[in-house]
């Protein structure tokens, strides 16, 4: 583990499978943007909590620890990352160029094109999970179905967060500890950390380019690729647009196509969900959507 800059960009990758796709997916991606913007890369491969009540969580809720490690206090600036984001090195600036040391750089899980764009890829994403999903349509109820006393306009997500060891520590320290784990549908730790943030007024707002969820704008622009279970039913106009777009119809080279098209223009892409899959598609070497081949 290499100390070179004051800066460093943090992730957690545990067990086989989920640490050789971040060193052979990742890791090569990160670095190249790291080298060029000045930062340390630090792959935590096992749990920080390890107690019965650490293991009986889910995997996220760790990242709430990593400032509580005694080899990140040396940094001024932690940049957190889920293990399941790209970067767009050609495109994308310093993540915490413009983040005060005192807040922590967050992107809005209610950001949106439009409150009408926002409100359908809710509607589309409730419907595919079914009886499983927590529906709600406004951050007011994200807060409030949870039973917070307060509710707020926004909701910070956590895969990608700008952090100072010096300002922070306390904030993700209570968020582990003060909470349990209510599972997934609830969104785990972050339900909490949003509220918490909110609550402490410290949320800097990033660009809205950085950490794009792959889930959501797949199921609002390409919805033909969500799952789709028999493909030999896909609609025939479908069929017919992709062929004459891409010069071909398959599964494959659709989502290759639309998942290159997307990556091209946003900073980093968070393939969360059930999208990991799509990562290995991506052409980090894409440099405008002008250059994307099947």
């Amino acid at each position: 583990m290499s100390h070179n800059h004051s800066k460093a960009i943090i992730t957690m990758a545990v067990g086989g499978s989920y640490l050789a796709n971040w060193r052979s997916v990742c890791e090569p991606n990160w670095r190249a943007y790291a080298q060029r913007h000045g930062y340390d890369i630090i792959c935590i491969d096992h749990l920080l909590d390890d107690s019965p009540r650490g293991r009986a969580r889910r995997l996220t809720w760790q990242k709430c620890l990593i400032l509580e490690q005694e080899f990140v206090q040396r940094y001024e600036r932690v940049v957190w990352l889920d293990a399941d984001v790209l970067i767009n090195v050609n495109l994308a600036p310093c993540m915490t160029a413009g983040v005060p040391p005192e807040k922590v750089g967050v992107l809005d899980s209610w950001w949106a094109p439009s409150p009408e764009w926002r409100e359908e890829c809710l509607k589309r994403t409730f419907e595919y999970w079914g009886d499983n999903s927590v529906v709600n349509y406004d951050p007011h109820d994200y807060y409030r179905q949870y039973g917070f006393p307060k509710t707020f306009d926004a909701a910070p997500r956590n895969g990608m967060m700008v952090l100072s060891p010096a300002h922070h520590r306390d904030l993700l320290k209570r968020n582990y500890y003060d909470y349990e784990d209510r599972g997934m549908h609830w969104n785990d730790e972050m339900r909490p950390f949003a509220y918490e943030l909110m609550n402490a007024g410290c949320a800097h707002w990033l660009d809205a380019r950085f950490d794009l969820n792959w889930w959501e704008w797949r199921i609002m622009h390409y919805p033909f690729l969500v799952n789709p279970r028999r493909p030999r039913r896909w609609g025939e106009r479908v069929r017919q647009k992709l062929a004459r777009a891409l010069g071909t119809d398959t599964l494959l080279e659709a989502r290759r196509a639309c998942v290159n098209a997307t990556f091209c223009q946003f900073f980093s892409m968070h393939f969360a969900s059930n999208t990991k899959d799509d990562m290995l598609l991506v052409d980090l070497t894409l440099k405008s959507p002008r250059d994307c081949r099947i």
